[in-house]
C-alpha cells in the first residue's frame, strides 16, 4: 500500500491528495483488551490447510513445550489431532469459534498469536490480535509487512520452526518487552477502527 502511494507521488499526484484507507477494519467494541487470565502461550486461528503453516505451528509448540490453542477447522484436522497425540503436545484443538466475541475472548486468553502462513490476502486475524493487545509472530505475507515493524508490535518470522520458537521464547520470558509490544499493538490497531474507516 505504501509502495502504491509512493508511485502515485512519483507520477506527480500531490501528497495531500493521497489517502491510505485500510482494506481491513474491525469492531473495537468487540476486539479489545478484556483483562482475562492468560491460559495459552500461543494461539493459531485459521483454516486447517497446509497453506496456513499449521505444521510449523505444531513443531514450534513441540520445540517450546508450551501450552497452545488452535481455533479453526479443515481437511487437516485428523492429521493434526494425530500429531498432537503422537507428540504429546499441550494443544487444545477447539474448532471454529461461534462468533467474533468468542474469538476476542480466546485472543485475550492467549499471550502470542502465531500466523505462519505461506501466502495471505489479509489476514484480518493479525489486526484482531493487535486490538486485543496480543503481540504477533507472523511470516511476511499479505498486509503483515505493512503493519508489523520488528520490535514494535511483534516479529516477522521465517518459515522456520526454530525461528518461530526462538522469537516466541524471547517474548514469553521478557515480561517488559512483552508489555511494550502489547501496548503498542493496541495503539496501532486503532487505525483499523470500523466506524472511522467507513466514514
Amino acid at each position: 500500500n505504501n509502495q502504491v502511494a509512493e508511485k502515485l507521488a512519483n507520477l506527480g499526484v500531490p501528497e495531500s491528495k493521497i489517502k491510505l484507507i485500510p482494506a481491513i477494519y474491525i469492531d473495537l467494541d468487540i476486539f479489545k483488551p478484556l483483562n482475562l487470565e492468560k491460559q495459552y502461550d500461543l494461539i493459531f486461528i485459521g483454516r486447517l490447510v497446509k497453506n496456513k503453516g499449521i505444521f510449523l505451528f505444531l513443531e514450534a509448540v513441540r520445540e517450546l513445550n508450551c501450552k497452545a490453542i488452535i481455533i479453526g477447522d479443515g481437511p487437516l484436522r485428523e492429521k493434526i489431532k494425530s500429531k498432537i497425540r503422537g507428540w504429546r503436545l499441550k494443544i487444545d484443538l477447539y474448532g471454529w469459534a461461534k462468533d467474533s466475541q468468542e474469538v476476542a475472548e480466546f485472543l485475550n486468553k492467549s499471550k502470542i498469536l502465531v500466523m505462519p502462513s505461506y501466502n495471505e490476502g489479509g489476514p484480518r486475524v493479525v489486526v484482531e490480535a493487535m486490538a486485543c493487545g496480543v503481540p504477533i509472530l507472523a511470516t511476511p505475507v499479505g498486509i503483515v509487512v505493512d503493519i508489523i515493524k520488528d520490535g514494535q508490535i511483534g516479529q516477522l518470522t521465517k518459515w522456520d520452526t526454530s525461528d518461530i520458537a526462538e522469537k516466541a521464547k524471547f517474548l514469553l520470558v521478557d515480561k517488559l518487552e512483552y508489555q511494550k509490544y502489547s501496548e503498542e499493538a493496541f495503539k496501532i490497531a486503532e487505525r483499523f477502527e470500523k466506524k472511522s474507516a467507513i466514514r
